[in-house]
């Protein structure tokens, strides 16, 4: 009776979930030489093997690779943060914004160290923002069916307050007195308010003019976009002897019309009791009845310092335009002039862990997790559940031997998995594991 033998190769770069495998023997064709066969194996059996090739495929771009290696290693070891970090890593290459926030916020519950805390807070701000930029495109993506659509009731968003006064030092004042206006209509109870950064997101995205900003037109434009039924926006302006003035409108988003409207002006110090002024006028015009509650919440003022305010009304500027080191010195120095500023107190802890997290490096941000691995998988038991049916009947296991090797990663679409051995492309190095296991077939 013939003997052949027939040896199998699993690759752990080449047998990733679905990904590239093989199979080889020495000696030449021919009978008594036995056939080559191939056995499909969903992925290298160590978990430790698996997060090299989760770090290798991250680094390449491969991040569609780098979420199954990942996954591969956290089906063995459920507590292995470092898996966990670059599951999370990749969801955000993907996209997969809820799915990376849903990861990074149950590790947070998990009450990790001081420095891991840290970084997933900042992970998670990079996150919303990254999310904040997905919807708006996808928005004006969809523009044409959202304009079908009706906008959401007593939903309402506020754009920044166009600045055309000449103290071009006020002008971060936008965006610092549409975050105050957010903040006194998401006291009323009957109103849904957009968040401010999500609608400057979609601003950023339709590069609007200056001018452009208080149209209303523009307004309608940017309310169907995100939903609002309805839009706030106007101007501010300073005068003579530190006067400003705020002229705000109400556009509703259906009909570019304008619904209410409030203005009000003072001294730069009463820049607060002017804007307090011309909110409660647009909920007057628009006949929204207040609570007493809610009348006394609205008045609140953010702070007494005008500096301190304009401080952080510089950091939203530069937090809007990614500058996250900008942003949390600016609001830094806000909550230094006035340590009663909540929202700066709160934005400074916010942008200085997303600086962090944005200037740190996958494989230092992975260090700080510390890795509590499960039980290791055997080997034999994996493979042989991976390739059943692929070994003809009667064949004996003789043994099987395992080493590193450097192998190259083709150079494929990040979001497309190389289903063949002979995947094209310029190649990046990573080191994996290779088991060869050796059968004897009667």
């Amino acid at each position: 009776m013939r003997r052949a033998w027939v040896t199998w190769v699993a690759t752990g770069a080449g047998c990733l979930a679905l990904a590239c495998s093989h199979a080889t023997r020495p000696g030449g064709a021919g009978a008594g030489a036995g056939n080559v066969a191939a056995a499909a194996v969903p992925h290298p059996t160590s978990p430790a093997e698996n997060l090299k090739l989760a770090k290798a495929y991250y680094a390449a771009g491969r991040f569609a690779d780098a979420r199954r290696a990942a996954a591969a290693t956290l089906a063995a070891q459920p507590k292995n943060d470092e898996a966990k970090i670059y599951l999370g890593l990749s969801y955000e290459g993907l996209q997969q914004f809820d799915s990376a926030r849903a990861l990074y916020t149950t590790m947070l519950a998990a009450q990790p160290n001081k420095s891991l805390r840290r970084q997933l807070n900042g992970r998670l701000a990079l996150v919303a923002r990254g999310e904040m930029v997905a919807a708006a495109r996808q928005a004006l993506a969809r523009e044409s069916l959202l304009a079908q659509t009706p906008p959401d009731p007593n939903t309402v968003a506020v754009m920044p307050f166009h600045f055309a006064g000449g103290d071009t030092t006020l002008k971060p004042l936008e965006r610092g007195l549409a975050a105050v206006v957010v903040t006194d209509l998401s006291r009323v109870s009957t109103l849904h308010i957009v968040e401010r950064a999500r609608l400057q997101a979609l601003l950023d995205e339709m590069k609007l003019t200056e001018s452009g900003r208080v149209d209303p037109s523009t307004g309608a434009r940017s309310g169907r976009l995100v939903r609002a039924a309805e839009v706030v926006q106007g101007q501010f302006s300073s005068g003579a002897n530190t006067q400003v003035r705020i002229d705000a409108t109400v556009v509703r988003a259906t009909d570019a019309q304008v619904a209410a409207t409030g203005s009000n002006a003072d001294k730069l110090q009463a820049l607060f009791d002017v804007e307090k002024a011309v909110v409660f006028q647009l909920l007057d015009h628009l006949h929204i009845t207040l609570t007493p509650k809610e009348r006394t919440a609205i008045s609140e003022r953010p702070t007494r310092d005008i500096q301190a305010f304009l401080l952080y009304s510089r950091g939203l500027e530069a937090e809007d335009r990614g500058d996250f080191a900008g942003a949390a010195a600016a609001f830094t120095a806000a909550a230094q002039r006035d340590p009663n500023f909540g929202a700066a107190t709160q934005q400074a802890s916010s942008t200085q862990a997303a600086q962090t997290a944005s200037t740190t490096s996958a494989s230092d941000l992975a260090s700080s997790a510390t890795a509590t691995p499960g039980p290791e998988t055997p080997a034999s038991g994996a493979l042989a559940s991976a390739i059943n049916g692929a070994i003809p009947s009667g064949a004996t296991m003789l043994g099987a031997v395992s080493s590193s090797s450097t192998i190259a990663l083709p150079a494929t679409d990040p979001n497309r998995i190389c289903e063949g051995a002979t995947c094209d492309g310029p190649a990046r190095a990573a080191l994996v594991g290779t088991v060869i296991i050796i059968f004897k077939i009667p």
